[in-house]
C-alpha cells in the first residue's frame, strides 16, 4: 500500500528531483560527467553492467519521487578520487555539489583516509549525552571556537547534518526563553525560496511549497517574508533600494501583526 501511495502521489515530483548528470567529453576515452543539482530524472540513473540493473531497490530516498525508485534505475556512485566519483560501470563525474556540500576536499584525501583509519582502531564510537565525550570532540570544539568565532561563541554543539542543527537551535531558542520566562516567545520568521533542512522543523522554515505539500508543513509557529533576491522579485521601476527598504517595512509589519513578544 504505502509502495502505490509514495509511486501514486509523488508521481508529480519526479522531475524535480534527482541528480543532474551531463555529458561531457572525457580524456583517455573516459566519459565525465557532472552532478550538479536538481533536474529531470531521466538523466539520473545507472544501468548495472550485468544487465540486472537497481530497479525497484529497498531504499526510500530524500528529494526522490516513489515513482523513481519504481521504475528507473538510481545513479549509484561506487567510489570517489578527488573531485570525481565513479557509478559502478566506471563512468566519471565531476562532483559539482561537493557531496552535499560537506566533502570541499574531495574523495580519498590521505589525510582524511588516515585520521578516519586512526580513530577506527582506536575508538569508532561514543556518544556525548550525560556529560561525556571524547577527546577529538574536544579537541574540535576548541578549534572550531577560536578558529571561526573570534571567541563570540561559548561552545560547540556538534550534529549529523544542517537540518538536525537548525532543529536542534530552534530548541535550544526555545529552551532560553522559557528559562527567562518568556513562553509566548516561539514564532520564526524564514525568508521564501530559502532552504534550511528536510527534518520536520527545517523544512518548515525552508521556504519551499515541495518540501510543504502534502507533508502538513510549514508548522504553525513558522512564518515567511520575501525573498530578498532583487533582479528577479522587484518592481517594474522599483530601484534597489527601493526594493530593500519594501522588504524590511513587509519584515516590521509581519513582526508587529504576530506580535513582537511571539517572534
Amino acid at each position: 500500500m504505502i509502495n502505490r501511495l509514495l509511486g501514486c502521489t509523488l508521481k508529480t515530483a519526479s522531475y524535480k528531483a534527482g541528480s543532474y548528470v551531463k555529458y561531457l567529453p572525457g580524456a583517455n576515452g573516459l566519459h565525465e560527467s557532472i552532478i550538479h543539482g536538481h533536474s529531470p530524472a531521466r538523466w539520473s540513473s545507472t544501468k548495472a553492467s550485468d544487465g540486472k540493473g537497481f530497479k525497484g531497490h529497498d531504499m526510500l530516498a530524500p528529494f526522490t519521487a516513489g515513482c523513481q525508485t519504481t521504475d528507473q534505475d538510481p545513479l549509484v556512485i561506487e567510489k570517489s578520487e578527488g573531485s570525481y566519483v565513479y557509478d559502478v560501470n566506471g563512468k566519471k563525474y565531476l562532483d559539482a555539489l561537493a557531496g552535499l556540500w560537506c566533502t570541499a576536499l574531495g574523495g580519498s584525501e590521505p589525510r582524511l583516509v588516515d585520521a578516519a583509519t586512526k580513530q577506527l582502531n582506536t575508538l569508532p564510537f561514543y556518544h556525548s549525552f550525560w556529560n561525556r565525550t571524547t577527546r577529538p570532540s574536544l579537541d574540535l570544539a576548541k578549534e572550531l571556537l577560536e578558529t571561526f568565532t573570534a571567541k563570540k561563541m561559548a561552545k560547540a554543539f556538534f550534529t549529523n547534518s544542517g537540518s538536525e542543527a537548525n532543529d536542534t537551535q530552534v530548541k535550544l531558542v526555545w529552551y532560553y526563553n522559557n528559562a527567562l520566562g518568556r513562553p509566548n516567545k516561539k514564532k520564526f520568521i524564514a525568508r521564501a525560496k530559502s532552504y534550511h533542512g528536510s527534518t520536520l522543523i527545517a523544512a518548515s522554515l525552508s521556504g519551499l511549497p515541495p518540501l510543504h505539500k502534502s507533508f502538513d508543513l510549514p508548522a504553525p509557529f513558522v512564518l515567511h517574508t520575501d525573498c530578498p533576491h532583487y533582479w528577479r522579485y522587484h518592481l517594474p521601476g522599483e530601484t534597489e533600494e527601493e526594493f530593500s527598504t519594501r522588504l524590511a517595512n513587509n519584515l516590521e509589519d509581519l513582526i508587529l501583526k504576530e506580535g513582537p513578544e511571539t517572534v
